[in-house]
């Protein structure tokens, strides 16, 4: 065998729009074109054309779909795509180097291609972040960075004015309310972590019956699936793969955790002759099969390349938004730091004009005060050319007090509460079987107008249609969504 391989870079493969037909092209399939046990015809990307989530529809519910030539309303997407593009079960089959007898070859080199290839039958666990990790996460937020310049200014402002130990009140006072803010958002959120990771290793292990080579049946662990397998499945239970089902009986499948649709869907082989009616074959990952049912399947997609893995990366790939509570905390800390910013400019503009008055002898030497103004004996007059002159301490001095009248409009217990009440919820939620990693998650469902409980238009389209309204005690009710606005 050789090492000769292509990288397919046309195109990337995160689109699963309703009604793309387009072949797409995956930026990681690796196709050995050479090669005997890994000569495959067709590509990861290309295979995920049957197993995509929006295949399991029927033609009537895709209006893109009505401009096909050979448009029927009962058929299956999943299912014309299998026949008519890939020359149906067999041929694809035949394609991947399997059968529904004895599945794969299943020798080293064959299982090393495929997973090569079409990747493993890997979903990585959440990402635990360490506690140092998440003490820096904190310092993140826009609040906390303002209290970490405020404590560092106030202390060094202290130390130059009045020293030790009187100096360090002002900074202390901040540094402990900063200090609390971190130590129980962090800990929260890493005793949080540790629970989730726990949960996660006493998972067990699913445990999967496959051929290899013959009919004899061989059980091993679900995340050693490859693509081509394979595989037995009986009632309850939890699909390990994307797979195309060639043979059983009284097979449905409930797949709400993936479409938010409720029921059971009817599996069976898909062929030339039944794909018009409706048949469809391919059973998702992540979906569960009734009691009662037997039958095999065979691997299509593994891993991140299932649709369930499309799910997971990109919901993964989101990042974390903003709650409405950090946005009105981050509003009034701006609000409260621009007041406290022009009440330090005036100070130092009236402070300055004072000093300037005094200089031009419109003021006595050494007044402080301009309505009770007397010159203060033995006052030394200012004077700029002497840089050992009282008027630069005084300028100085001018900036200190200016700098400190912002730090403290700093409001740093503000923050502090609204931890601590955090806090307090997420172990309210906790007792009720609600893990609350995040401090910030507690509030967002507490900020929440309305909740959308709908199927699968409201949970994966986020799009909520209004199907009836009342104004004024008159009943408005919509016979179908299209009539919808």
């Amino acid at each position: 065998m050789t090492d000769n391989y292509v990288l397919n870079k046309t195109a990337d493969e995160s689109s699963d729009a309703p009604g793309d037909d387009t072949i797409e092209s995956d930026p990681l399939d690796l196709v050995d074109r050479d090669g005997v046990s890994g000569h495959f015809k067709w590509k990861n990307s290309e295979l995920r054309r049957i197993t995509k989530l929006d295949g399991h529809r029927k033609e009537k519910e895709e209006k893109l779909r009505t401009e096909h030539p050979d448009y029927q309303p009962e058929r299956v997407i999943a299912s014309r795509i299998l026949v008519d593009e890939f020359g149906g079960q067999e041929a694809l089959m035949e394609a991947l180097h399997t059968n529904a007898e004895t599945g794969i070859p299943g020798s080293e080199a064959d299982i090393r291609d495929r997973e090569r290839i079409y990747g493993q039958n890997f979903f990585p666990p959440p990402k635990i972040k360490t506690l140092g990790e998440i003490v820096l996460a904190n310092f993140e937020d826009f609040i906390n960075q303002v209290l970490l310049a405020a404590c560092i200014v106030s202390l060094v402002i202290g130390l130059a004015k009045e020293g030790l130990p009187d100096g360090l009140i002002e900074g202390t006072s901040i540094a402990i309310a900063l200090t609390i803010i971190i130590v129980v958002g962090s800990s929260n959120e890493y005793v949080a972590n540790q629970r989730l990771a726990a949960m996660i290793a006493l998972q067990a292990e699913a445990v999967v019956t496959v051929y290899r080579g013959s009919q004899q049946r061989e059980k091993i662990d679900a995340k050693e699936l490859v693509v081509g397998d394979l595989i037995d499945f009986d009632d309850g239970m939890k699909v390990p793969a994307d797979v195309m089902m060639v043979a059983g009986q009284n097979v449905r499948c409930k797949e709400d955790a993936l479409t938010g649709e409720a029921g059971e869907f009817a599996k069976e082989p898909v062929t030339a002759e039944n794909y018009y009616g409706g048949a469809a074959c391919v059973m998702y990952a992540k979906s569960t099969s009734n009691a009662g049912c037997t039958g095999k399947g065979i691997v299509l997609s593994v891993g991140l390349s299932t649709a369930a893995g499309v799910i997971a990366k990109k919901t993964t790939e989101g990042g974390q938004a903003r709650t409405p509570l950090q946005d009105k905390l981050e509003a009034i800390t701006v609000q409260i730091g621009n007041v406290g910013t022009w009440m330090a400019v005036l100070t130092l503009c009236a402070q300055v004009v004072r000093i300037l008055l005094e200089y031009f002898e419109y003021m006595p030497c050494g007044c402080m005060n301009f309505l009770t103004c007397v010159e203060v004996e033995g006052c030394v007059p200012y004077d700029f050319a002497d840089f050992s002159n009282k008027v630069y301490l005084e300028l100085l001095n001018a900036v200190i007090i200016s700098i400190t009248v912002v730090v403290v409009a700093i409001p740093e217990g503000l923050p502090l509460a609204v931890t601590i009440a955090l806090s307090f919820a997420s172990s309210v939620m906790y007792k009720k079987n609600n893990l609350v990693r995040n401090l910030a998650a507690a509030e967002t469902m507490g900020g929440a107008s309305f909740v959308c409980s709908d199927k699968t238009g409201t949970l994966t389209m986020n799009k909520m249609t209004v199907m009836a309204c009342m104004t004024h005690g008159k009943l408005h009710l919509c016979e179908s969504a299209s009539q919808t606005k």
